[in-house]
């Protein structure tokens, strides 16, 4: 960065002294919460002039690396298609427009009908992000949301296909929706805000027009969501902890209530009592119900039960909990039952018949991946789908070096098919390998880390480490999907930088013990698993010491934030997204999204011991000017629903004022259009990820000179 004739800006500073178990914090940014204020929106636009100014070097760079990014866009002839009912959904691209358009075809042959163009929403120009689309049964009427801002607060509406009309429009913050079997009965989740959340499940009468509330969860640390059986028989409610991913798609249930999905209007029953003190996943299977149930251990085992008798007295077991093998899904075809297992980091799934016999074992040939059963409209709450009465299980495989790949296979005959895979142009898979390393973390628990780099790579060289680690929520190498976002790490990997993912402690991917040895009061394991991580690369001749840049988004952030200041001589750079930056501050402030239930990830500062430990650590309230920090890029969104744009913007602050030189080497960026996850569309998604590989790169070749 050439910093030397710029002057960072610094907001004024307003004092404001904090007493909380006699330990005194001093805030003095914390008037930049008020997006109102002109003040405000003045500091965050000189941050980003200076951003371009001091990173003005990398323009030609950054323009290598958008027409790279842009080259790798996927060829889409024979994208996957998902059925409902008498038809199949699909997207197709259109020139000149932005968005895919939705459309369908019935499954027996004839003319494509358009179902949703997202193109003609106003305001999709600037964003759009699609949450949910799901057709009822028959097709007769299709639920649709969407976000136009990037607060992911989705507006839910109903189109009735016979006229291409919208007969129903309403509530915003719609999570998830499902249709009941009369295809006119939708029930949807509705997150509703004020002094504190909560959730409702509503039923809509689409018909009638008419809707109520159903189900309403008060406390904060629960939330309701509303799912229809494989089979289709069934309407499960859920009751579900709202801070353990541990697994990730079909989170366990604190308490579980049904009705037949062909009695929409019927009396819900309860069959799970959240009394019981167990998490657990509900299916339907025959005369049944499965339940996936952690009362043997946190691996989870496999129990049924008959649908009159589900008590935990009538138990049968169906797979057993084994230590260290998780059971993440469970999937019901009509004579077959598939589980996705995962021991370590493979993933392989597992069919059985209904006499209990294993059919057939799947093991996809990656040491690390992500696996997913079925399609889904791919929006932000669509549920992915796959035909139940067949003996055909579609599911797809995406790794570091494999594109997204949808296969059938077939369990009656055992054969297997490719029914799609993502073509990259220019891309050789055989040019790049994956694998997975392994570090010793200070207390002797081996961490493992995915890794991918290409063949011809001198080593040790230059790596990229990213990072998650909170929540219990698995992180897994893909192709398209974040964090590993190849059609952009290529760019690195061919300019001889590696990419990891360090499966650090706090995350889930070894299933609930592992994401529980680094919550609460031992969340600091996090931190000290990714500099365990970052050592062991060097010693074992991956990684060039002052070579090693760590990155994390979001929670993820607030994860490489409190590392670099643990060991800022470990790490050459830093890049840190959307990030919790102001851990404490979020934890007691309870008008901040969701701050009572992170209480659960990081502990509860109105607890003398707990507030000590996150005090220790909090990236914002230890900032001070005698410990320099690595070069660090931080960027926000004006608009994101999550974490808060002053939540790094005070941090930011806060750095440059500990700083003689007000910290030149820290970039920060902030998007005035779009959310969490970034730009929706167009050029915004290249150019940002650009940016940002490209200052890394400068900062790494900047070590190396």
């Amino acid at each position: 960065m050439r910093t030397k004739h710029l002057q960072p800006p610094l907001p004024r500073a307003e004092r404001r002294i904090r007493v909380l178990h006699d330990d005194v914090t001093v805030d003095c940014f914390r008037w930049l919460r008020d997006q109102e204020n002109p003040e405000v929106r003045k500091y965050l636009e000189a941050e980003n002039s200076y951003a371009d100014q001091a990173t003005a070097h990398l323009s030609e760079l950054k323009a290598e690396f958008i027409a790279e990014i842009d080259g790798r866009r996927p060829c889409e002839e024979n994208a996957p298609r998902f059925l409902v009912g008498p038809f199949e959904y699909f997207q197709r691209s259109e020139s000149g427009l932005p968005h895919p358009v939705w459309w369908r075809r019935p499954i027996t042959g004839g003319m494509d009908e358009l179902v949703l163009d997202p193109n003609a929403i106003p305001g999709s120009e600037t964003f759009y992000h699609l949450g949910v689309l799901e057709p009822s049964d028959d097709g007769r009427y299709v639920a649709f949301s969407f976000d136009l801002i990037g607060d992911e607060s989705y507006e839910l509406r109903v189109r009735d296909m016979e006229n291409g009309r919208d007969v129903w429009r309403g509530s915003r913050r719609v999570i998830r929706v499902v249709w009941a079997a009369d295809g006119h009965t939708l029930f949807f989740e509705r997150e509703r805000t004020g002094p504190r959340l909560r959730d409702q499940i509503v039923r809509l009468d689409v018909e009638a027009g008419a809707s109520e509330v159903v189900f309403e969860e008060n406390n904060e640390r629960l939330q309701a969501r509303v799912r229809r059986s494989n089979s289709g028989a069934w309407l499960f409610l859920d009751v579900l902890k709202t801070y353990d991913f541990s697994v990730y798609v079909q989170k366990g249930a604190a308490e579980v209530w049904c009705i037949p999905a062909d009695e929409p209007r019927g009396k819900w029953r309860r069959i799970v009592r959240r009394e019981l003190g167990h998490e657990i996943y509900a299916e339907h299977w025959g005369d049944r119900f499965l339940f996936r149930v952690d009362d043997a251990g946190p691996y989870w085992r496999l129990v049924c039960a008959p649908i009159d008798e589900p008590s935990p007295s009538c138990w049968e077991e169906v797979v057993p909990h084994r230590a260290g093998v998780t059971i993440e899904e469970v999937h019901v075809l009509e004579q077959h039952l598939v589980v996705l297992e995962r021991e370590g980091l493979r993933p392989r799934l597992v069919s059985r018949d209904r006499t209990g016999r294993v059919e057939a074992t799947i093991v996809p040939d990656e040491p690390s991946c992500t696996v997913r059963v079925g399609h889904s409209a791919g929006g932000c709450f669509s549920v992915p789908r796959h035909p139940f009465r067949s003996s055909k299980l579609t599911y797809s495989i995406s790794s570091f070096v494999t594109p997204d790949t949808v296969v059938e296979h077939d369990l009656a005959d055992g054969r297997s098919a490719v029914l799609y895979q993502a073509r990259i142009p220019g891309y050789d898979a055989a040019q790049y390998a994956a694998t997975v390393v392994v570090a010793e973390a200070e207390d002797g628990m081996q961490v493992p880390i995915s890794l991918v780099a290409r063949r011809d790579r001198s080593s040790p060289g230059p790596v990229l480490l990213n990072v998650y680690g909170c929540y219990g929520t698995p992180t897994w190498p893909s192709f398209f999907a974040w964090p590993s976002s190849m059609t952009a790490r290529l760019s690195l990997l061919d300019r001889g930088v590696a990419f990891g993912i360090v499966h650090v402690r706090g995350g889930g991917e070894l299933g609930r013990p592992w994401y529980e040895a680094a919550a609460r009061a031992r969340k600091r394991i996090s931190h000290t698993d990714l500099i365990a991580a970052a050592e062991g690369l060097v010693e074992q001749g991956v990684a060039s010491r002052d070579s090693i840049i760590i990155e994390g988004k979001s929670a993820g952030g607030g994860t490489v934030l409190a590392t670099a200041f643990s060991r800022p001589d470990l790490f050459r750079a830093v890049l840190a997204e959307v990030p919790l930056a102001d851990i404490l501050d979020t934890e007691l402030d309870f008008t901040m999204p969701y701050a009572l239930t992170e209480t659960a990830e990081y502990g509860d500062p109105r607890i003398a011991d707990e507030y000590r430990y996150l005090r220790s650590y909090d990236p914002y309230y230890n900032l001070s000017a005698d410990r320099p920090l690595p070069p660090t890029y931080i960027d926000t969104a004006l608009h994101d629903g999550q974490v808060l744009y002053y939540q790094p913007a005070r941090y930011v602050a806060q750095r440059r004022a500990c700083a003689a030189d007000h910290d030149a080497e820290l970039v920060f960026r902030v998007r005035m259009v779009g959310g969490h996850s970034g730009a929706s569309h167009g050029l915004g998604v290249a150019e940002e990820a650009a940016f940002r590989m490209a200052w890394a790169l400068d900062q790494l070749r900047r070590s190396s000179s």
